[in-house]
């Protein structure tokens, strides 16, 4: 009987040692294979690691065995000697146990537990002037301390200059007139963001263009595109993508705007002038190629001026009077998607009502980029403003404008 048990005993021993020999590393073992417990445990030193890659052979001769009864090791018991050897080697003091210490007592480094003091408390040193003075060490190495402020600040600029010609010779069987356009603009922001809860936007928007006409005896430049347009925005973190926010826009032109053959004065510089102050809610979304900020506000003051009193009544401000507000809610909607590799459309609408008026504004300019320095331009601008007064040449409160143009782009 217990000849028959260890006959069975050393059949499975055997068996156990022919799958052993002929065992592969399939890469789905790390966790459940005992091997890799010397490397994942407390640094610990092991006398087998060091016998087989240093002094195997002398240890085993020692024993009266051949070096050709070595018997054999797999490649990951292989691997896993050479990984710890090498740490013995280069880097002993991260080793802090030995396998044959007793239990309860301290390991071969009594040194890991000790307090290290240092000479000068990093605290002392961020009240000192100087902070790249060299702190003093042990090992007598000088290390320096710099301390750096974050930056939260982050600006950004892009300017463009754009220019048109139209030649239509006198005989031109379906007439027209020649003449030639130029046009700047710019797009500024500073804005602010401390990485936690605050955030502080600012973008200064300026257009500026001038056309020639050939046939307006009056004027010998007229603009085709004048804006000013700044924009500051307050904002504070409450949930994800959604910010509490406080809201200044305002805009005015730079120029005279007149109608062809005309001396009058139809729009100025401060005439008009509005600004609209808002607290809602700002909503961002960024995925990829594609960029949303959309601002809420139930809350809004619309502020109207005009400097020239007779142009007061074109504005929905009351005749003879400089100023208007009105109550209300704003929405107010920016957009950049870049559809292609070269093609990106940025969009703007802009939404105000009293609740007896509303203006509505959508601006679209679609960029075709041509290389680092050149662009071509579309621009579409619909308006719709029921405050102003319709008379018997336009009874629509619908406005439209459009421009296309080939530019010279700088960014920085």
């Amino acid at each position: 009987m217990i000849r028959a048990i260890g006959t069975l005993y050393t059949d499975s021993i055997s068996r156990i040692n022919q799958k052993f020999q002929t065992w592969k590393y399939e890469k789905d073992d790390t966790l459940s294979n005992p091997y890799y417990y010397a490397i994942f445990a407390s640094p610990t030193y092991y006398n087998y690691p060091v016998h087989r890659n240093i002094g195997s052979i002398y240890y085993r001769f020692s024993e009266g065995i051949s070096p050709n009864e070595i018997p054999y090791y797999s490649q990951l018991v292989e691997d896993v000697s050479t990984a710890l050897t090498k740490t013995y080697t280069e880097t002993p003091w991260l080793i802090a146990n030995d396998e044959n210490q007793e239990s309860g007592k301290e390991g071969i480094r009594e040194d890991v537990n000790t307090t290290v003091t240092p000479h000068v408390k990093f605290s002392e040193r961020l009240n000192k002037e100087n902070v790249e003075d060299p702190v003093e060490t042990d090992s007598n190495e000088n290390w320096e301390v710099v301390v750096r402020k974050p930056v939260f600040w982050t600006f950004k600029s892009k300017f463009s200059l754009q220019f048109t010609q139209n030649h239509v010779s006198d005989n031109w069987h379906k007439g027209g007139e020649s003449n030639n356009s130029l046009q700047a603009s710019s797009d500024i922001e500073a804005n602010f963001n401390n990485k936690q809860k605050v955030t502080f936007t600012n973008r200064l928007e300026m257009r500026l263009g001038f056309q020639s006409l050939q046939h307006d005896e009056k004027h010998k430049f007229k603009t085709n595109s004048d804006m000013i347009r700044l924009t500051n925005q307050l904002g504070l973190r409450a949930i994800k993508h959604w910010n509490y926010t406080v809201t200044l826009q305002s805009w005015t032109q730079f120029y005279h705007g007149y109608k062809s053959n005309d001396d009058r004065v139809y729009s100025d510089f401060m005439s008009p002038f509005e600004s609209v102050l808002s607290i809602g809610m700002n909503y961002e979304l960024k995925p990829k190629n594609f960029t949303l900020t959309a601002t809420i506000s139930p809350l809004a003051v619309h502020f109207k001026y005009v400097g020239r009193k007779y142009l007061a009544t074109s504005f929905g401000v009351d005749e003879g009077k400089h100023t208007n507000y009105e109550y209300g809610s704003t929405v107010t909607i920016n957009h950049n998607w870049n559809v292609f590799k070269n093609v990106s459309w940025n969009g703007r609408i802009y939404y105000f009502s009293d609740y007896e008026k509303t203006l509505v504004e959508w601006e679209n300019t679609i960029n075709f980029k041509i290389n680092q320095l050149l662009s071509s331009k579309l621009f579409l601008h619909t308006r719709f403003d029921d405050s102003v007064n319709r008379n018997e040449d336009n009874d629509t409160f619908f406005q439209f404008k459009e421009w296309f143009s080939l530019s010279l782009d700088f960014s920085f």
